[in-house]
């Protein structure tokens, strides 16, 4: 326990041995004389070849201490009377005056435990005594027996809340062994038959002293090894013990001699692994060695003594409550370390959070950045692509003197139209798109009817129209934008319609129709320089996830169909 002093101080650690031996002993000793079962009855003691005095005032009591079966007394001058353990006699004087031949004792059942001590006396008294004697030889013992069977059925029942706890467990085992190692130990020897009893009684207590090594393992870590070293040395002693007994021998010689090596050796262990727990817990250490010396010292001076009052019995208790007291502090030391644990860890949620809330506010941000940097770069785009391309195709016309003012005129009002369309999409993005083709509609109806071209708006869609968003919106605006240059270019109309109808629950379909002089589509599509237009309406069509399609006929005018998918939910 080297270490174990040096971490935990050598005066502390004796004051709490020396503590622990002088509260057990002191109680021995006080139990002892307080109930010793012979103070003030010398002057009744039955001397030898003495009759005893039949002048008692009152009724007259017989008692022999230390009997363990019934024995008949024969006292001269007194009837003949049958004692029993731990109770005294009502004795009568025989009236035949008596011989001074003294008294006798005889044994109804050998051994009976006759110790050649007899008390006649007041019965009054005699009683007081025999019942100390029954105080120390029975009650005490019932007494401990029955706190040790509680307490381990206890922490054995109490097991699911522990989460099926070792330590717990096996103190639960040692108590339960160590209630039935008393019985045997003061009562077994009368209650059980001579063939029967050394069996059982050392079949208990070497398991007992086996799981009392146990528990040591368990405070101080538990290894595998040791435990099974410990089961085999239980195993080991039992067995010399029952072949001890088959062969003939002394069984009582070979029982102390295993009891002492077996006391050895669990002081020894007891010493190893608790300068093991010591270096974790050196208090725990320093308690559960203070109460394994108790236990070591008290059952070799029952050997050495053979006392009446068993020091192993009362130990027991000690032990008991001592078990229980280490086992509430490891149970509130393991408390506060789940408390510490569960701190520690809401702590480090909060941070988690905390980590996780300003991440989240800076990654929003990022995204709004983004967005905003991606709206603007399709911005910049739909203007270079739209109005910019235009301006400089209307740069390098002029440039080049091919265009008069009226082209110039054409040409700079459809960069115009475009940037309308651009500004018009930004402005009506995720709004129905009813709306949004009214617009177009009013915006283009005063440009047309200056050209002599009557506009018309025909709504069918469900109230409230489907949304759309500014990108598709801006290509259906495009789109529409380049069939009526299309109409005003080639077509020769008086009246343009645009039109829009559901196309089943998960479309709708926009129509623009003209009253010119039609073409044929495939034609068109195959004429060098013919068909780009077309090509560029097929190319937004696609940009929106839609389909267009073209109906026309020389003759008959031009009918532009856009079907395009909308989400169920884009409803407002």
């Amino acid at each position: 326990m080297t270490v174990t002093f040096r971490q935990w101080g050598w005066r502390r650690a004796l004051m709490i041995i020396f503590g622990a031996q002088l509260l057990f002993w002191s109680g021995h000793a006080l139990i002892v004389e307080g109930l010793d079962p012979v103070a003030g009855l010398s002057e009744y003691r039955l001397q030898p070849a003495v009759a005893a005095s039949t002048a008692i005032d009152g009724p007259a009591g017989a008692w022999a201490p230390g009997l363990s079966h019934p024995a008949i007394l024969r006292v001269p001058g007194w009837q003949p009377v049958l004692l029993h353990p731990t109770r005294a006699a009502l004795i009568s004087p025989s009236g035949s005056g008596g011989a001074a031949d003294g008294w006798t004792l005889a044994c109804v059942a050998d051994p009976c435990g006759a110790g050649g001590a007899v008390y006649v006396g007041p019965l009054d008294r005699v009683n007081g005594a025999a019942l100390r004697e029954r105080i120390q030889r029975s009650d005490i013992a019932w007494l401990a027996i029955a706190v040790a069977f509680v307490l381990g059925t206890a922490l054995l029942t109490l097991l699911p809340i522990s989460r099926f706890s070792w330590l717990q467990a096996i103190a639960g085992l040692f108590l339960l062994l160590l209630s039935a190692d008393i019985w045997l130990t003061v009562f077994g020897a009368v209650e059980l038959s001579s063939i029967w009893y050394p069996p059982l009684r050392y079949g208990v207590e070497y398991p007992m002293l086996m799981t009392m090594a146990w528990t040591m393992n368990a405070f101080a870590g538990w290894h595998g090894r040791e435990a099974q070293a410990a089961g085999v040395c239980c195993a080991i002693a039992f067995v010399v013990l029952i072949g001890a007994s088959l062969t003939g021998r002394n069984i009582a010689g070979v029982a102390a001699i295993l009891d002492a090596a077996a006391l050895t050796l669990l002081l020894g262990y007891g010493f190893v692994a608790l300068q093991r727990l010591g270096r974790a817990a050196p208090g725990s250490a320093m308690r559960i060695l203070a109460l394994l010396l108790v236990v070591l010292v008290s059952a070799a001076y029952d050997l050495l003594f053979h006392p009446l009052l068993k020091a192993s019995v009362l130990a027991a208790p000690l032990v008991m409550f001592g078990l229980l007291f280490e086992l509430a502090i490891q149970g509130r030391r393991l408390n506060q370390e789940a408390d510490e644990a569960r701190s520690d860890l809401e702590r480090q949620v909060l941070e988690q959070d905390a980590h996780l809330l300003r991440s989240s506010s800076l990654l929003r941000h990022q995204e709004r950045r983004i967005a905003i940097d991606a709206e603007r770069q399709r911005l910049l785009r739909d203007m270079h692509d739209g109005v910019g391309g235009m301006l400089t195709h209307l740069l390098l016309e002029v440039r080049a003197r091919r265009l008069g003012q009226d082209g110039i005129e054409q040409e700079l009002q459809l960069a115009v139209d475009d940037l309308r369309n651009i500004a018009s999409a930004i402005d009506a993005g995720n709004e129905p798109i009813d709306e949004a083709l009214a617009m177009f509609h009013e915006r283009m109806a005063a440009r047309l009817s200056r050209s002599g071209i009557a506009f018309d708006w025909r709504c069918a869609l469900p109230i409230p129209a489907p949304g759309i968003d500014a990108r598709q919106l801006l290509s259906l605006y495009r789109l529409l934008q380049e069939g009526i240059a299309n109409a005003l270019r080639h077509a020769d109309a008086s009246r343009i319609e645009l039109a829009a109808e559901a196309a089943g629950s998960d479309a709708i379909a926009i129509m623009l129709s003209d009253d010119g002089v039609g073409f044929e589509p495939a034609r068109a599509n195959g004429s060098p320089g013919e068909g780009r237009g077309l090509a560029n309406m097929h190319r937004r069509a696609g940009q929106m996830g839609g389909r267009l399609l073209i109906e026309s006929e020389p003759g008959r005018g031009t009918r532009l169909v856009l079907s395009v998918p909308l989400p169920s939910t884009s409803k407002q």
